[in-house]
């Protein structure tokens, strides 16, 4: 259905009583309902008043209809004001008198200044109560009549600047001549920041945008602008068409000198623009030549056309904590991942913004034309956007060997589902802390690995034919992971029930493998249990999944969806075979544990996919982790499989010789730095610092991986020296290190530097830093800064956290990963941390503290745990998911401590 159509029962919605351009208190005193004894302001009021938890969800018998919302907004000025007026629809309901003549909503540091109510000829004014921090109550003098009737609501409020969530603003860049620009950033509940509302995802109706803005700065929002009208004074009130059916969390709008590239149509004829900060339209060149291929991709793979009738991308100069936003009609990104320069266009921003571009588009139909009831089904949105994403990444860059990319997210949710206090990936949301906890790499990564495991079970056509279903069933409207479960069971009866056993409870299947060739044809035992690590303080669970295990040997494949706890799958072949892949194509969310010499004779099968062999190499992380390989077996793998022709397999190989570093003291070093030796040593020497005209996706990708690694870890003098008169040649003249190297580069020489060179280069890289260069490059100095091991410059490099001319927005997560890679400076950052955590949460974003206690969860000793608990238990239920991320670090720590003091030094 086009949009065309489905705007029309909205037309209403634009013929409703415009608001003048005057402020929203200006226009409450005009008209007698705002005086300083009624304006109420949700942050002062809550903390004032305390009261215990309300509930999170609003009274479902008040059902928003349509939002007319009018906000006055100058970027240069920190306050901002607006009227909103809500048409609701009061249900029926067996309540209370009182709480008949109330009318619950969200607003979060507001100041509200007056409320009234039109229920059909008269206008009622009510007056505003406290909730808590999140919540008022508006009381009315009588009870409010079932039926039609118009909440309007004038407020006050200030715009974030740590912050980047709700209504912001930012410069682009430390200079003071950039100019404010404000942005949004509604999701998942920072729309209450800007207005009050009904904010939750299950009431998507139309939005009628109004911005009052100053005469010489643009306004762009989810749909075109209608008209502009100049309101003297230097002001002009900007109108956008009413939106179609949103969401509050989709809504998005921004204010400032912007630059505005044409990126063209799509095949459908939706036009493409890309908006940026005033003087960097041509940094969106790469974006605007692959964005049309993108479109197309995924309009083929839906069936359907774009549903909405633009796409504008706009570059938030800094994100925090997210990459980019899916609002239809404006898809917001952090700055870096939309644009860049001809000399910083390097192979990782290209793989970055056309995987994020993937994702974020993906969104438009899953997520945006169909959306979640609630917050519980989130992880299908992202999931699926992350598994849709990447297919269409590697259709559109086949080059690249995308097709990779499930085996890697399988990694990365796997680490963060072997811990007991992982979270299942349908989560109910019933407080708002759980709220905090839900953007993880079990929402993403392990919801896009079982997604994949499933559509490798299905077969892709009845996956696809599933998703079509789903999303010509639910379009416009809401549906939950079950109408999408549904959607596939249609083709596919037995899938709803097999997906909820990994979606509905945590952790790894580990599935133990033995070869039966005696005693009549070949066939394996199976038998399922839950993987877990080394000193894990959970017993071992009775956990049962619906497995989908796919097998393939020499002769062919066998399947298996394996539902008890023991099975027995007999095998094509009429002799034993040589090699057993229990997992073929790698996409199988489990961990198959090989008995007898099953491991060895895989991992020598030439006929082994890369996906395969990512797998393997990342179960031997995993299965190390839990005592189920040996280290001489994981090194064995390592040198196996060093030599690969992907990328992708050669680093995963550095990952696993990096898995056994903490195993190393001083007595192993040389053996240790050999085994890089002997598995890279040529290759890195023939690769070299900088890049060459006939540098492929190999040589690129391993480069900037390998010869850091090789150089510090391998003990490699030869490339240390060779690093650090890079750095040298690149202070002189950043012309002399491409951007694609700089970060090895310049790392590596920091890490590197002997006690007499170390300060002067420390110095150096600190003025550099502070000459305010582009953000990239800044980015890179920061990691460098990092780099240094000498305990009085681990100090230095700390205190830029504190310094205002370095934007901690940038500087902490850099910083704070960097000085975690060595056990004396993550000891140093932890303490620094630990006694500056006031002024450093001052800096700070309001609940980015939570995240703190997990930089150190690298920690692998009894006295890290105690210094992290000491730093951060009274501190981390001040934040919103704070107590789950430290559960998370000391988990961390603890099991690495079993894990090192199991398996001891590898040699």
């Amino acid at each position: 259905m086009s949009l065309r159509c489905l705007l029309a029962p909205f037309k209403s919605a634009q013929s409703r009583r415009p608001l003048n351009g005057m402020s929203a208190v200006a226009l409450a005193v005009a008209l007698g309902l705002a005086t300083p004894q009624a304006a109420w302001s949700a942050g002062a009021a809550a903390k004032a008043a305390p009261k215990p938890p309300a509930p999170m969800r609003l009274p479902a018998h008040v059902e928003p209809q349509a939002y007319t919302l009018h906000l006055d907004v100058d970027p240069a000025q920190p306050k901002f004001s607006g009227e909103v007026q809500i048409d609701l629809k009061i249900r029926p309901a067996p309540v209370s008198r009182l709480e008949a003549a109330t009318l619950r909503l969200h607003a979060k540091d507001l100041a509200i200044r007056a409320v009234w109510l039109e229920v059909g000829a008269k206008r009622w004014v009510g007056k505003v109560l406290p909730v808590d921090a999140e919540r008022v109550d508006l009381r009315f003098a009588q009870a409010i009549p079932p039926g039609p009737v118009r909440l309007g609501l004038a407020f006050v409020g200030t715009q974030q600047e740590q912050d980047v969530y709700g209504l912001f603003r930012q410069k682009d860049g430390p200079g003071a001549d950039s100019g404010w620009m404000s942005f949004t950033q509604f999701q998942a509940v920072g729309a209450r920041m800007a207005f009050p509302l009904l904010d939750e995802p299950g009431w998507k109706v139309p939005w009628s945008l109004s911005l009052t803005v100053p005469q010489r700065l643009q306004a762009f929002a989810n749909t075109a602008a209608r008209s502009e009208e100049d309101l003297g004074n230097g002001r002009k009130r900007v109108s956008f068409e009413t939106t179609p059916p949103l969401p509050s969390y989709l809504l998005a709008f921004a204010v400032g000198h912007f630059d505005v590239r044409d990126g063209g149509k799509t095949d459908s004829g939706v036009p493409m623009r890309y908006i940026t900060p005033r003087g960097r339209a041509d940094e969106a060149r790469f974006a605007a030549e692959h964005g049309p291929a993108i479109v197309k991709r995924l309009e083929d793979f839906f069936g359907m056309a774009h549903p909405y009738a633009k796409i504008d991308s706009l570059a938030i100069p800094v994100t925090l904590e997210f990459s980019a936003m899916e609002h239809p009609g404006l898809i917001t990104y952090g700055a870096n991942f939309l644009l860049a320069t001809p000399a910083e266009q390097t192979p990782s921003f290209e793989r970055y913004h056309i995987s994020t571009a993937a994702h974020e588009l993906a969104h438009q139909w899953f997520g945006n034309l169909v959306t979640p009831r609630w917050w519980d089904d989130l992880w299908l949105n992202e999931s699926f956007a992350s598994w849709l994403g990447d297919r269409v990444t590697a259709e559109v860059m086949p080059d690249w060997g995308w097709e990779t990319a499930t085996q890697i997210a399988r990694a990365k949710g796997m680490k963060a589902d072997r811990l007991v206090s992982a979270r299942r990936i349908y989560q109910p949301v019933l407080t708002d802390e759980d709220m905090g906890n839900l953007w993880d790499a079990i929402t993403y990564e392990k919801g896009q690995s079982v997604l994949a495991m499933f559509e490798g079970w299905m077969g892709s056509d009845r996956f696809q034919a599933g998703v079509r279903r789903y999303m010509q069933r639910h379009a416009w409207g809401h549906a939950s992971s079950d109408d999408f479960f549904a959607a596939l069971a249609v083709d596919a009866p037995g899938m709803p029930a097999a997906v909820r056993t990994f979606t509905h409870q945590a952790g790894i299947p580990r599935l133990q493998v033995s070869l039966q060739c005696d005693n009549g044809p070949p066939r394996l035992h199976l038998v399922q249990s839950r993987l877990l690590p080394l000193g894990s303080p959970g017993a071992p669970a009775q956990a049962l999944w619906q497995i989908p295990v796919r097998v393939r040997t020499p002769a062919g494949e066998s399947r298996l969806l394996m539902g008890t706890a023991q099975a027995e799958l007999p095998l094509p072949d009429s002799h034993c075979p040589a090699w057993v892949q229990a997992n073929a194509d790698g996409v199988g969310y489990y961990r198959p544990v090989y008995a007898g010499q099953m491991l060895n004779m895989l991992a020598h099968a030439p006929e082994a996919s890369a996906g395969e062999v990512l797998a393997l190499l990342h179960d031997a992380m995993g299965l190390h982790d839990a005592g189920d390989l040996s280290s001489a077996q994981a090194l064995a793998l390592a040198t196996i499989h060093a030599r690969h022709p992907r990328h992708e397999v050669v680093e995963a190989v550095i990952d696993l010789l990096l898995h056994l570093r903490p195993l190393i003291g001083a007595a192993q070093k040389d053996r240790y730095a050999q085994a890089w030796h002997t598995a890279f040593g040529e290759l890195a020497h023939s690769l070299g610092w900088l890049p060459r005209a006939d540098d492929n996706t190999f040589t690129r990708q391993v480069r900037r991986r390998l010869l850091p690694a090789m150089a510090v870890q391998g003990q490699d003098t030869r490339l240390q020296d060779q690093a650090r008169q890079a750095a040298l040649a690149w202070l002189r003249d950043p012309a002399a290190v491409p951007a694609s190297m700089r970060a090895a580069v310049l790392k590596t020489a920091a890490a590197t530097a002997s006690d007499a060179d170390a300060p002067a280069l420390h110095q150096a890289l600190m003025q550099a830093l502070l000459a305010a260069p582009p953000a990239p490059v800044r980015e890179d100095l920061v990691r460098a800064l990092a780099a240094f091991g000498q305990p009085e410059l681990v100090q230095r490099s700390l205190a830029l956290l504190l310094d205002r001319r370095v934007d901690i927005r940038e500087s902490l997560d850099l910083m704070l990963k960097g000085l975690a890679e060595e056990t004396a400076s993550r000891r140093a950052a932890l303490e620094f941390v630990g006694a500056r955590h006031a002024e450093l949460a001052r800096l700070m974003a309001r609940d980015e503290p939570a995240a703190l206690p997990g930089y150190f969860q690298s920690g692998c000793s009894a006295d890290e745990a105690r210094g992290i608990e000491q730093a951060f238990s009274k501190r981390a239920k001040a934040y919103l998911g704070g107590q789950v991320a430290l559960d998370r670090a000391l988990e961390n720590v603890r099991l690495c401590t079993a894990w090192q003091a199991h398996h001891g030094a590898p040699w």
